[in-house]
């Protein structure tokens, strides 16, 4: 990190999606006159480009959601997200903070600060790769690139079409939307036809045109073990058929209806059948996988973690899909952690790995877990007990007891801690209590949309019909650069107990690699401040009282208030230094958990997808109606309350 200042201090950060550039001023002090901030990001060749942003001054309008250079319409927050960041571009930012009057904008001079250099790719070191689906539906641009129906509603059908539509090199939608994951996912598959290698694969879903028809184009370079989708196999049925038609090496893991297969992964092995390397992560092979989820594809560079899933590989295939007591107890036998010359240490864990196939009944504290969750869950709890840690996550519906519930403990556990997890449904909360803290977001925020309730925002669509999973990640990431500890955990395993007794999962848990934590991290604060400001606009529109916001800059020098003390001062710290300190956060005498979703006065009809507020410490616990309907193509259907997922 560089500095032209000691004024303002930035720091940029990155992953393969999005830079995030976060600034805070020295000794907290106010910039007299300053109505915001002007990003201009410095590729690797000088060219100079002045962030744009589309939030105006007050008594000023944006009906038309066009862009102006933050010069003009700065921005009034201590971080930004760079969205239209360059993947193969190596930029430095140049923060700088302008006065003047709206309309007439002045750099303020001695203002201004130059950020760290951040390489815009997948390759995070020469161990990992790692792509992340821009699968936000609920986003202005999208509404404004779909436009409605004549009914009013957000026109789904355009994204349907347009995920359809991989052939078509100038389909903005799609190519927005699915990032850099197709590629990842298809990259050791091509490889094979000039390096001689063989990819294994084990897939839960399989129905993305793209990647059927590139598995069609390249049979002699794959062989597949392939999951049923339920009973009927709706969603696998046509692809199957089609490959076992066209002469592919497949093989169907038909699991009963206790479990379900649920691998995302795949190994590949050189011309010599050795494993070199191997491909795994939540994204299914599906397009709503690839572009109406919230996803990650990691690549992992290393032989032995290969071999690993290989051994696995083979064993699901000796298996013949029974699941059977020999094959749990091996996978509860584990293999050896990969330790690197870096220090990262790789650990690999495989499901189900208990001796029955559904998981007990009885209170989630008496539930034993796998040896893949026991480890999570110790991780989470070492973590909670410094209060300069960072703890972090995204799951969908896991179940209980599961990361949620861990989470939850260590959050009512330690107040210095910065914490948050983003979750698809409101049902994944049922039953959770967490400690409400004043001035501090909530916990956990739960995936919603905005609708057109102040400013110049529009209806967003936050699923397709048929549709259920948004947040479709099962990641955790612990960071504390005091202590030099670094963890994320992904895979295909949701992170709750049921998925060890019946369904066929990977995890992985990588210790020690900051660069691949800060990668992570970086999409996880992403999605979760997308839908924090969506979640407490709901809230306040539910309980009919002022969000607290216009939709509009604020035209002194005030909006600096509430970035110069307390959380918000401390989040934007860290950003800038990569330092989380929690010292002088604390709980309200007296204060104690209570319920973050209520449970409901009567069992509802069909599954509720709603959201509860993820703004104000006020409001969290309530639930508000739904955005949309289901997900089509992800794990589970999101059941009543009172019923156990049957798809975790």
């Amino acid at each position: 990190m560089t500095t032209q200042n000691p004024k303002i201090v930035a720091a940029a950060h990155c992953n393969d999606s999005v830079s995030l550039i976060g600034w805070i001023f020295a000794d907290a002090a106010k910039i007299d006159g300053c109505l915001g901030m002007a990003l201009t990001r410095i590729d690797q060749n000088g060219k100079r480009e002045v962030i744009t942003t589309k939030l105006p001054f007050e008594g000023e309008d944006n009906a038309d959601w066009k862009s102006q250079p933050s010069t003009v319409w700065p921005i009034q927050r201590m971080f930004h997200m760079d969205f239209t960041a360059k993947v193969g571009n190596t930029y430095t930012y140049e923060v700088q903070a302008m006065g003047g009057t709206p309309g007439n904008l002045v750099a303020i001079p001695g203002m201004l600060a130059v950020t760290n250099a951040v390489n815009v790719s997948t390759k995070v070191d020469d161990t990992f790769q790692v792509a992340f689906t821009r699968g936000t539906l609920s986003t202005q641009w999208l509404s404004h690139m779909i436009g409605t129906t004549p009914d009013g509603l957000p026109d789904f059908q355009k994204i349907i079409d347009a995920l359809e539509d991989y052939a078509n090199p100038n389909n903005v939608i799609r190519k927005t939307l699915v990032g850099n994951v197709p590629a990842l996912l298809m990259a050791p598959v091509s490889e094979c036809a000039t390096d001689g290698g063989h990819v294994y694969s084990a897939l839960y879903e399989l129905s993305a045109n793209q990647l059927v028809d590139f598995i069609k184009a390249n049979l002699q370079y794959i062989t597949i073990i392939l999951g049923n989708t339920g009973a009927d196999d709706f969603i696998n049925a046509p692809a199957r058929a089609a490959l076992h038609a066209a002469g592919a090496k497949m093989y169907d893991r038909m699991i009963g209806n206790w479990g379900i297969a649920h691998n995302k992964s795949q190994v590949k092995v050189n011309k010599d059948g050795v494993p070199t390397d191997v491909t795994t992560g939540s994204t299914n092979w599906t397009n709503t996988g690839l572009g109406c989820q919230s996803n990650m594809a990691c690549r992992i560079y290393n032989p032995a973690v290969a071999a690993n899933f290989m051994d696995y590989w083979n064993r699901l295939l000796a298996d013949n899909s029974e699941q059977a007591l020999v094959f749990r107890r091996r996978n509860a036998q584990g293999y050896a952690p990969v330790k690197l010359n870096d220090g990262t240490v790789i650990e690999t864990y495989f499901q189900p790995s208990m001796d029955d196939k559904v998981k007990p009944k009885g209170a989630s504290e008496t539930v034993p877990l796998s040896p893949f969750l026991a480890r999570v869950k110790g991780l989470i709890d070492d973590a909670a007990v410094d209060g300069d840690s960072v703890i972090c996550g995204e799951v969908f519906y896991p179940g209980t007891p599961s990361a949620i519930n861990w989470f939850a403990d260590a959050w009512n556990r330690n107040p210095q801690l910065c914490m948050f997890m983003t979750v698809s449904s409101s049902q994944a909360l049922m039953g959770v209590k967490t400690i409400r803290r004043a001035g501090r977001p909530p916990l956990f925020t739960i995936a919603t949309g905005r609708e057109k309730e102040f400013g110049d925002f529009i209806t967003e669509l936050l699923k397709l019909p048929e549709s259920h999973a948004i947040t479709h990640g099962k990641i955790v990431v612990i960071i504390n650069k005091r202590t030099k500890k670094y963890t994320v955990v992904f895979g295909s395993d949701n992170l709750g107990a049921k998925a060890s007794y019946g369904n066929d999962e990977n995890g992985v848990i990588v210790l020690g690699n900051e660069k691949l934590a800060w990668n992570v991290f970086v999409n996880m604060f992403d999605i979760n401040q997308h839908y924090l400001s969506r979640a407490a606009a709901r809230a306040a529109q539910y309980f009919k009282k002022a969000t607290g916001w216009t939709g509009r800059l604020m035209t002194s020098d005030g909006w600096q208030a509430a970035w110069l003390s307390g959380y918000k001062a401390k989040l934007s710290s860290l950003l800038a230094t990569g330092v989380w300190d929690g010292t002088g956060l604390v709980d309200k005498p007296g204060a104690t958990p209570v319920l973050v979703v209520p449970y409901p006065k009567r069992k509802p009809k069909a599954p509720a997808a709603g959201s509860v507020d993820a703004g104000t410490g006020g409001t969290e616990g309530v639930v508000v109606p739904a955005d949309g309907t289901g997900d089509a193509g992800s794990d589970a259907v999101a059941p009543a309350p009172a019923v156990e997922p049957t798809k975790a």
